[in-house]
């Protein structure tokens, strides 16, 4: 069982919560790969427990990064604290384990699941069904989010889903819509449908979708939004994340620069010319990120975080930064 709900809201730094989270109790994560999906999974799932709510952050698919982050090791497929002092614990989950607990829950004897799954022609079989996989994945997070609230006290009060990136997270969440067309009828296509009428719910689920300040991510992260359909009305905010600071003020910003160039003196002395061409450099990389995140914010709608870049000493993200991260999230 987690621990017993937080009494306070404060980082473990002290410093207050300023934004309020999502209100939604499932939140997926999702974006182009390498854009910090799972570092703003965590930060989510950690500003939730650090606002007394019994968090469980999950990834799926077999990832097992986040532990590193809180200095822990993943546990296979069993609920496991991050941390000491907050309610917040993490789950790996993994497509064949989810289809042994959802079978052996089903017929209730697990050597005979061994016996019929566990061959060479059931594998090939069950990999080959579309969507199964990703189904029900989705279904162990339903039921993660169901414990507990036929009698109003949730095992989970908040459940971050760290989901794959932009490709394979469309077909996992298409994926209880395609079992469904597949089965058509019986109980596997009504547990699915429960699983569809939750996942797609946008009171009780939220999608995150998180980019970065470049045309390829902001390109890759508009398709996702058109290629959503029905689902868009889940999308509950972007975040767009390493964004870097820019040397000055951006209004104006081309011509002031270009007035202070034209008195900075000889460009040949190196100094100056390194410094020029350093400050040129930022600008142009700020100018480049306000206009992604122009055409982000005007194509998508909704609220966007700006997350800054943190500077790092090359290792893992620690606590302290999921805690940076996560003051920027929800200020939108």
């Amino acid at each position: 069982m987690p621990p017993a709900r937080a009494a306070h809201h404060t980082t473990t730094s002290g410093r207050p919560i300023p934004h309020p989270l999502p209100p939604q109790p499932i939140l997926i994560v999702t974006g182009k790969g390498g854009v910090g999906k799972s570092t703003v999974a965590a930060s989510l799932a950690l500003r939730s427990a650090g606002a007394g709510e019994r968090t469980l952050v999950v990834e799926v698919s077999g990832a097992d990064r986040i532990p590193s982050f809180f200095g822990r090791s993943a546990a296979p497929y069993s609920p496991e604290p991050l941390t000491d002092d907050l309610p917040l614990w993490h789950l790996t989950l993994t497509p064949e384990a989810a289809i042994e607990e959802h079978v052996v829950q089903q017929i209730r004897f697990a050597r005979l699941y061994d016996m019929v799954f566990r061959n060479r022609v059931m594998g090939p079989f069950l990999d080959a069904i579309p969507g199964l996989h990703d189904a029900v994945q989705l279904g162990k997070i339903f039921d993660l989010w169901r414990q507990g609230r036929t009698d109003r006290r949730p095992l989970w009060d908040r459940v971050v889903v760290d989901a794959p990136a932009t490709g394979h997270g469309l077909t996992m969440l298409a994926s209880c819509r395609s079992m469904m067309e597949l089965t058509r009828s019986g109980p596997f296509y009504e547990e699915v449908r429960q699983v569809e009428v939750v996942m797609s719910d946008p009171e009780r689920t939220a999608l995150i979708l998180v980019c970065l300040p470049e045309e390829m991510p902001v390109r890759e992260t508009v398709e996702l939004w058109e290629r959503l359909g029905g689902s868009r009305r889940c999308v509950s905010r972007a975040v767009m994340n390493l964004l870097a600071p820019p040397p000055f003020a951006l209004d104006d910003a081309e011509a002031d620069w270009a007035v202070a160039r034209s008195v900075l003196g000889d460009l040949s002395d190196p100094a100056i010319a390194g410094a020029v061409a350093l400050t040129q450099t930022r600008l142009d990389r700020a100018l480049r990120q306000r206009a992604a995140t122009e055409r982000l914010t005007q194509t998508l709608g909704v609220p966007l975080d700006r997350v800054p870049w943190l500077p790092s000493d090359g290792g893992d993200l620690r606590r302290e930064d999921l805690e940076r991260v996560g003051a920027c999230l929800g200020a939108a």
